[in-house]
């Protein structure tokens, strides 16, 4: 019984990562959009989300989403050759999407991004 809370504790609200999502916005930019918008790509839900640059930490994602966050941010903290996007719910991370710098950069518009203002902008 032990075991099975300890489990489910480290897997319980515990963010995936969506390569799914991630690929439809790198070809999105890749083929010349400079806005991206979210809610018509993603199949789940969420209330705000952020995108990060390199050397972004555990800490500066949960303060800036007001978060715990659970899951794996791929290296971005010591990697500067990607950006990762994170999407919450309510007080958790639910889903991040990593998305390639390879020649172009990723921005909110005026801050948080919301699923009524959730255009992602390309540079």
């Amino acid at each position: 019984m032990l075991i099975i809370a300890m489990v489910s504790l480290f897997f319980v609200n515990r963010a995936s990562e969506d390569p799914v999502l991630a690929m439809k916005i790198v070809e999105q930019a890749k083929c010349g959009k400079t806005e991206i918008p979210l809610s018509t790509l993603t199949d789940f839900d969420w209330d705000r989300a952020l995108v990060y640059g390199p050397y972004t930490t555990v800490d500066v994602i949960e303060d800036s989403l007001n978060v715990k966050f659970k899951g794996n941010i791929n290296g971005l903290d010591i990697r500067e050759d990607m950006f990762l996007l994170v999407f919450a719910k309510g007080d958790h991370a639910v889903k991040t999407a990593v998305l390639s710098r390879t020649g172009v950069s990723y921005y909110e518009q005026n801050g948080l991004l919301t699923p009524e203002k959730d255009v992602l902008i390309v540079k």
